[in-house]
């Protein structure tokens, strides 16, 4: 699986290269670039990203519905037809070589680049929409350019058969808009009797109904980290259409472990499976501390901390959750700390037998220094959740004070109520005596 370089990026250079072209009027101007941009941007977790089938990130049929109303500056023609003549005139595996090859003229040359054209007698090139080289879409060039150097062959060819796979629903429409377009294989340089025998040799078995892996691994980690993030904030479980998903993901080539372990453990978690959450927990930072070192090491902590309280485990809990302060303080992660202190104060209340050699140890101190230091400490840092948790437990503990204070007050008078009627019935027996 490409890393980043799929069929679709493939079409959106298309577009570009259209777009460059002058070809696009100023009604339309606006609608292809905000198409652009919306998929070109990195994707966030309130837009997911759009894996319609496991196929395709975003099928040619939906390319061609967002296009096909869009009118050229040419008369009879529309943006779509433009982009389907880019896209069938990669016609090889070297074409897709050149058309990468092409974009250099799209981007803004530098000064040193302008600087040695012009010591080699070149002439700057007139006509043409050129991109900066840190806006979006020359980022975006660039990187498809850097990225796709970086393939190793096979991933190349795997590429040239996946891009050729996706646009050939398109290809009735080309030959009948283009009746003198040929009959075209995988690769137009391959003519002849054994076509298919060399085609075979060359590029493998890529029969035009074969389903070809067209999401990469950064589409892959982006619709993880999406799903990871409703699955906290909503206590969810992993559907189990989705969950077929992501296993044919993950076996197409997808490298993503870390977070696929997460999720995986966040699914046996919220299913009551304690040893496959257990495991898939310690895989997942297992991998994770392979690239950041030990800075993560308290959120392992925390993590099984919360899992054994959640399943029971008090005394296990109890224990993680000490040595994540520790280790929070040692490498002075704040928002870990502040969190952790706030986990272990509310749940010394919920579980305060369990709390009893913690507390002789003075880490919290009394129920109002606890409350009044977290409050503080959220306040600094700017985590408001945990300030209004801690605001919420401060007026629960003033109401819980109120309520006591107003049960002594009645049982006080109470008890000088009873105290006035005995001294009445000892006068009474003083009398009768």
């Amino acid at each position: 699986m490409s890393r980043f370089l799929t069929p679709f990026k493939i079409s959106l250079l298309a577009i570009i290269s259209v777009y460059t072209e002058g070809v696009v009027p100023a009604t339309a101007t606006l609608p292809v670039l905000s198409f652009l941009v919306h998929h070109v941007l990195p994707f966030n977790s309130k837009s997911p990203p759009l894996l319609e089938d496991q196929a395709n990130a975003f099928s040619i049929q939906d390319l061609e519905d967002k296009l096909i109303d869009q009118p050229s500056g040419v008369p009879g023609r529309t943006i779509w037809d433009w982009v389907l003549k880019k896209l069938w005139g990669i016609d090889s595996f070297d074409s897709l070589h050149v058309f990468l090859d092409s974009f250099n003229d799209v981007l803004a040359k530098t000064r040193a680049d302008v600087l040695r054209d012009r010591e080699n007698g070149i002439l700057p090139k007139d006509g043409g929409t050129r991109f900066s080289r840190t806006s979006p879409l020359g980022l975006f060039v660039r990187r498809t350019q850097v990225e796709f150097t970086r393939l190793q062959l096979d991933d190349c060819i795997a590429l040239w058969k996946s891009f050729a796979n996706y646009r050939e629903p398109t290809r009735p429409m080309w030959q009948r808009r283009n009746p003198g377009a040929a009959r075209a294989g995988l690769d137009a340089n391959i003519t002849g009797h054994n076509e298919e025998t060399i085609q075979n040799l060359l590029y493998g078995d890529a029969t035009w109904n074969q389903k070809l892996q067209s999401a990469s691994n950064d589409d892959f980690e982006a619709l993880l980290e999406f799903q990871i993030d409703k699955m906290q904030k909503m206590s969810l479980r992993l559907p189990a259409e989705m969950k077929k998903r992501f296993e044919h993901m993950v076996n197409s080539g997808a490298t993503a472990l870390n977070r696929s372990h997460y999720m995986r453990y966040l699914d046996a978690w919220k299913a009551g499976d304690y040893l496959s959450s257990f495991d898939h927990l310690h895989r997942y930072f297992d991998y994770t501390m392979q690239s950041r070192d030990r800075t993560f090491y308290q959120y392992a902590l925390l993590n099984l901390a919360i899992l054994q309280a959640d399943f029971g485990c008090f005394a296990e809990a109890v224990a993680a959750m000490q040595e994540t302060i520790a280790t929070a303080r040692e490498n002075k992660d704040v928002a870990c700390l502040n969190y952790s202190l706030s986990w272990l104060f509310h749940f010394g209340k919920a579980h305060p037998e369990e709390l009893s050699s913690v507390q002789q140890t003075g880490v919290l101190g009394s129920d109002k220094e606890a409350l009044s230091f977290l409050k503080a400490k959220a306040k600094d840092a700017g985590m408001w959740s945990l300030l209004s948790t801690t605001l919420l437990a401060e007026a629960r503990q003033h109401q819980l004070s109120v309520r006591l204070e107003c049960g002594l007050r009645q049982i006080s008078s109470n008890g000088n109520r009873v105290k006035a009627k005995l001294q009445h019935l000892r006068a009474l027996l003083n009398l009768l005596k």
